[in-house]
């Protein structure tokens, strides 16, 4: 088990890559806090996981990436139960197919909340930990989208 003892927040985890990769860390003996958009399917994704792996520790949170403030509560709270985080994924993100003369501000405060300031502040969080510890590591995933 390559990440036993181990404690990885991971943000998009309750869906699609995020819960794989939750899925994976799980495997490999890590102790996993998803992020996801609502406590609800945060709790369904939990329960998931928790019947393949009963013994694993593995939680489930929905602070407001966007803001700084509930990140920092939300993480607090896990790293005070779980220990200081070893691995950030930042994996959450959105996209949007709208055409340029279609996007709204709206849309762009939207998607860069959470893709850009959501990183940020999910990061910064993470590494003040880290960097007191003088290790861990952060992991940024992006999709195809945003090459295009």
């Amino acid at each position: 088990m390559r990440l036993k003892d181990k404690v990885a927040i991971i943000t998009g985890g309750s869906r699609g890559i995020g819960f794989a990769t939750a899925d994976k860390f799980l495997k490999e003996g890590a102790s996993v806090v998803l992020v996801a958009s609502s406590q609800e399917s945060a709790d369904v994704a939990v329960d998931k996981l928790k019947e393949k792996y009963p013994n694993a520790i593995v939680a489930g949170i929905s602070p407001n990436l966007a803001s700084m403030e509930s990140v920092r509560k939300a993480f607090k709270e896990a790293t005070e139960k779980y220990g200081c985080v070893d691995i950030l994924v930042n994996n959450a993100g959105i996209s949007e197919n709208t055409s340029f003369m279609d996007y709204t501000e709206e849309t762009f405060d939207k998607v860069m909340d959470l893709n850009v300031k959501g990183v940020f502040n999910t990061t910064r969080v993470a590494a003040e930990c880290m960097v007191a510890r003088g290790k861990g590591v952060i992991l940024s995933t992006s999709s195809m989208v945003s090459i295009s």
